[in-house]
């Protein structure tokens, strides 16, 4: 029998927690441009739905996704763009969200195993007749028009990073936008551009301090790409100035590094708009929030924590 479960508007039962998950549509591209997606069979309960899991202690949603499609489909995946998430109840009556990316297989092949034994590649329209689960259908909407379900809008993600550890303002004698990384906040750079790699990143934007552009240096060397500068990024600039750099970078998969105030600004005016934030409200150096856009405003906000 499938899993049943129920939408986030059904009956909450008291004391229930909240599970957090993350999967892909992994897609792969045929001879001629037909699109095929993965779809995998869960003999534990009997259903057709996209690879996901559950999020390990510590960890983040996109290490997530690419964590357990591996691990269910033997394939490792690169990370294209964020395209929504799934709430609902599981058959334990507890909350659920699982945030999803489009991913595109790099290598690997499936193999059964206790958790998924068979895999299918179908094209989209005839993946939503396979699919157990309504919300699995929905997320087949922001493939763009390449799949023939009701369009959705184009979800991106912009990733707005806080700088990662630097020298105490009150020993440095120079200039404070030449205040340079620590040797743990240099550490901490590199371990940002390995997470920051999964993502198809597009753009990189910094405050011209020196303190941010170390912290973004290590990715840009990853994926090859220059840093644009930004006084609007810059400590004391006008939050507002800064908003509207991120609606712009809305527009792309974007890095955007800047300094406290101006994050807890930016937040803060979010959190007034009711955007929905995932996470404590909190901006330690190093620290991420990934900004989940339409390409035209802010809808949600996710906390990724420092290293």
């Amino acid at each position: 029998m499938a899993e049943r479960v129920k939408p986030v508007d059904a009956p909450v039962l008291a004391g229930t927690r909240l599970v957090r998950g993350a999967g892909g549509v992994v897609s792969r591209s045929l001879p001629g441009g037909a699109v095929e997606i993965a779809l995998v069979h869960r003999p534990g309960y009997d259903d057709w739905t996209l690879p996901k899991g559950k999020l390990d202690p510590g960890e983040i949603e996109e290490y997530t996704a690419v964590r357990e499609i591996e691990e269910e489909t033997g394939l490792r995946c690169r990370l294209e763009r964020w395209l929504g998430t799934t709430r609902y109840l599981d058959h334990k009556g507890r909350r659920k969200v699982v945030h999803y990316w489009l991913m595109r297989p790099l290598s690997g092949f499936f193999a059964p195993n206790k958790e998924v034994d068979e895999l299918r590649w179908v094209a989209p329209h005839k993946a939503a007749d396979l699919m157990t689960y309504e919300h699995d259908r929905a997320l087949l909407g922001r493939l763009d028009g390449r799949v023939e379900l009701p369009h959705q809008p184009h979800l991106r993600a912009a990733y707005l990073v806080r700088h990662a550890k630097a020298g105490d303002r009150e020993e440095w004698e120079g200039p404070d936008e030449m205040r340079p990384l620590t040797k743990s906040g240099l550490k901490q750079a590199e371990v940002l551009a390995e997470r920051l790699a999964a993502f198809s990143i597009t753009r990189i934007m910094s405050s011209p301090h020196v303190r941010c552009l170390e912290t973004v240096e290590p990715i840009a060397r990853r994926l090859g790409l220059r840093v644009i500068l930004s006084d609007a990024l810059a400590e004391g600039a006008d939050p507002a100035a800064a908003r509207a750099i991120i609606d712009e970078a809305a527009q792309s998969s974007t890095i955007l590094c800047s300094h406290g105030d101006i994050i807890a600004g930016v937040m803060e005016h979010f959190a007034e708009a009711g955007v929905v934030l995932e996470g404590e409200p909190r901006w330690e150096k190093g620290s991420v929030w990934a900004l989940e856009t339409d390409g035209s405003r802010v809808h949600a906000a996710r906390s990724i924590p420092a290293p």
